[in-house]
């Protein structure tokens, strides 16, 4: 039963009407290294992207161009239908 649950769910999340357009964020632990860790989010929404990385919770945010060196493109959680 719990199997099936996890597949409905995975079956509705691209369902036709959804309007959300997932999106890597990216955070940055090491001050040297921007951007080093990627993460999941959506490209919009009311709630910041964030990831649990070392005891520490870290805001993401995406690339403006794929080439870009920094992170600036405001993120938010990814949802789930």
């Amino acid at each position: 039963v719990m199997v099936l649950s996890a597949a409905a769910a995975f079956a509705t999340q691209g369902s036709a009407g959804s309007n959300f357009a997932p999106e890597y964020g990216y955070i940055s632990t090491n001050p040297n290294m921007p951007c080093a860790e990627r993460v999941e989010c959506d490209d919009s929404g009311n709630i910041a992207c964030t990831a649990l990385v070392g005891g520490v919770l870290h805001t993401a945010y995406g690339k403006v161009n794929p080439s870009d060196t920094w992170c600036t493109k405001p993120l938010f959680q990814k949802r789930i239908n």
